[in-house]
C-alpha cells in the first residue's frame, strides 16, 4: 500500500460521512417544513369557583387562593382560557367575577401541544415565545385580582346558582372559541346554602350539561364532620351524575396537589 492510499481512504470516508449528514439535514428540513400546525384554537376552557365567604376560616380562605395560584394558574399556558368567580348570594356575573381571560390570551395551532421545540419550524417557535410572554402578563393581572379579593359579609353560599350558570356556558356551542377540553374546579367549603335535602332534578336541556367536563371539587380537610362531609359529597355526586357526569373527583387541598395537568406546550 502506498503512502497516499490511507489519505485517499480517509478522504473517501469523510466524503461519505458528509453525504450522510447532508441527507440527514435535508430530511430534517423537509420534516420541519412539512409540519402542519392547524388552525389557532383554545385547547382548554377552565372555570374556577373559589369560596371566600365567612363560612371558612381566614387561613382556609388563604389556602384556597394558594391552591388556585400554585396548582392551577402556575401550570397554564398558551391555548388555555380561564374564568374565575367567587361564591356569594344569588350569582351575579358582574359582582362575582374575580377575573376572566381577555382576548389577549393567546390561542395556539391545534397540532402544537405535545410537540418538542426542535420539531417545530422557526416561525412557530417564535410565535410560541411571544405567546408565553403575553400569557405571563395576563397571569400577573389574574394574580393581582385574586390577591385583592375580599370576603363578602352576610347572605349565603349560592354554589348551585354559580355552577348552573357555568354549565350553561361551558357547553354553549354558539361560542366560536369553545375549547375541546373543559374543566370545572370548585375550591372551598362546597356547602350550598340554604341546605337542600337532595340535588335538584335537572331540566331536559341540562341532562348532558356536564357530560364531557372534567370536574374537580377541592375542600379544606377537616372542616366538616364525617357525616356532613359524606352528605356534601353525595349531594354533588348526585347533582353531576344527573347532568351526565359520574366521574367527578373530590379531594382535600393537600390531595389536589399535582392533580391539575400542566399545559403541554413548549416554551
Amino acid at each position: 500500500m502506498s503512502a497516499k492510499q490511507p489519505l485517499i481512504l480517509m478522504g473517501m470516508l469523510g466524503g461519505a460521512a458528509l453525504a450522510v449528514w447532508g441527507v440527514f439535514m435535508v430530511f430534517t428540513g423537509l420534516a420541519a417544513s412539512e409540519f402542519i400546525p392547524g388552525e389557532d384554537v383554545y385547547t382548554r376552557d377552565i372555570y374556577v369557583v373559589i369560596d371566600q365567604t365567612y363560612s371558612m376560616q381566614e387561613d382556609q380562605r388563604m389556602e384556597a387562593k394558594d391552591i388556585l395560584l400554585d396548582e392551577v394558574l402556575s401550570v397554564l399556558g398558551p391555548g388555555d382560557r380561564i374564568s374565575c368567580y367567587q361564591i356569594a348570594s344569588d350569582f351575579q356575573e358582574s359582582r362575582d367575577r374575580v377575573f376572566v381571560s381577555s382576548r389577549r390570551v393567546p390561542k395556539i395551532p391545534v397540532n402544537v401541544p405535545g410537540i418538542s421545540k426542535s420539531e417545530l419550524p422557526e416561525p412557530i417557535q417564535q410565535n410560541l415565545t411571544e405567546s408565553w410572554q403575553r400569557l405571563a402578563r395576563e397571569r400577573d393581572r389574574w394574580t393581582s385580582r385574586l390577591n385583592s379579593l375580599q370576603p363578602q359579609r352576610g347572605g349565603y353560599s349560592d354554589y348551585l346558582g354559580t355552577v348552573n350558570e357555568i354549565g350553561r356556558r361551558i357547553t354553549n356551542d354558539s361560542d366560536p372559541n369553545l375549547a375541546a377540553e373543559k374543566w370545572l374546579l370548585l375550591i372551598g367549603y362546597l356547602k350550598h346554602e340554604p341546605i337542600l335535602a337532595k340535588a335538584p332534578t335537572p331540566k331536559r336541556e341540562e341532562k348532558r350539561r356536564y357530560a364531557n367536563v372534567n370536574v374537580q371539587l377541592v375542600y379544606p380537610g377537616g372542616v366538616h364532620s364525617t357525616q356532613e362531609q359524606q352528605r356534601i359529597e353525595t349531594f354533588w355526586r348526585e347533582y353531576f351524575a344527573a347532568r351526565g357526569n359520574k366521574r367527578i373527583e373530590i379531594s382535600s387541598y393537600d390531595g389536589f396537589i399535582g392533580r391539575f395537568p400542566e399545559v403541554q406546550v413548549v416554551r
